[in-house]
């Protein structure tokens, strides 16, 4: 339940008219912030709270492949693969799989990710989340991530990538870094200290990015907008059970489905994450 009604209202990355360097911008700059860790309010990142979320909840990893939808540029994908294979190399089980995809996929910035870590490949071509089949072999299990991906979908949408997954893949598991409530707005001003400091770690040597975040300040005002607007778009685990019911999926009594809020720097952030696994894939 959230006090807050939903609104899907347009994140200035989303549009069509946005550079492509502010939109690169906005993707590095989320997958920073998966990857930020500020001891000793935060011991883990939220990547790593997501990574326990899903060794909790997938005892059998080494048969997995993660299909990441909506990459983006590399987004957390490349943290998990390297957290849980670790774990699963101490278990001396086989490594879990990742699978990058977007409907504008990234090409070169993913080849030199899988260059770096061989158990991560990608798809070339554009994936439609709403209508795409069984995307790896039947010999291994497939699971579909929306890794803070599914609030960019208005319900018309939404719908079709949830039966999509029900009909296609073995489970699917949406992760969200906010949430309608008074504790993500409070991370809006945050937002504006990242962004800077997002610039100062990557881009301190141009003078484009130092210009567009310290002197005419657009891109931390394009994090706190779209962070807004992300807010406002979060579903509340009821409103996704919803979704789920409206696929009319065939075989929909065979799954089960989870959710839950992982804590990772109180009161403001949180891992909000719902799934669904079919019955057979346990």
């Amino acid at each position: 339940m959230s006090f807050l009604p939903r609104l899907h209202l347009f994140e200035i990355a989303d549009q069509p008219w946005c550079p492509d360097k502010a939109i690169e911008y906005a993707q590095l700059c989320l997958t920073h912030c998966w990857n930020l860790r500020l001891p000793p309010v935060a011991k883990a990142s939220s990547a790593e709270v997501a990574c326990e979320v899903l060794a909790d909840n997938f005892p059998d990893l080494s048969s997995f492949t993660f299909v990441d939808l909506g990459s983006g540029a590399g987004g957390p994908s490349a943290t998990f693969e390297r957290l849980l294979n670790a774990r699963l190399r101490a278990q001396h089980l086989p490594p879990a799989q990742f699978l990058l995809t977007d409907l504008n996929p990234h090409p070169r910035e993913w080849a030199t990710l899988t260059k770096q870590q061989e158990n991560i490949s990608y798809i070339s071509e554009p994936v439609d989340a709403s209508r795409c089949g069984r995307l790896i072999p039947q010999n291994r299990k497939e699971c579909r991530m929306f890794n803070v991906a599914f609030h960019h979908f208005d319900d018309p949408l939404a719908v079709p990538m949830l039966r999509s997954a029900v009909e296609s893949a073995d489970a699917f598991i949406i992760f969200e870094l906010t949430a309608r409530d008074l504790s993500s707005m409070l991370i809006l001003p945050g937002l504006i200290l990242i962004a800077c400091q997002y610039t100062l770690l990557r881009f301190w040597r141009s003078p484009l990015h130092l210009l567009f975040t310290f002197v005419v300040p657009l891109a931390p005002l394009l994090m706190v907008f779209d962070g807004f607007v992300s807010i406002m778009r979060c579903r509340t685990s009821d409103e996704l059970h919803d979704l789920v019911r409206r696929t009319d999926a065939p075989g929909l009594e065979n799954w089960e489905f989870r959710s839950g809020k992982s804590p990772v720097m109180y009161p403001t952030t949180n891992v909000h994450w719902f799934m669904g696994v079919k019955k057979t894939a346990k």
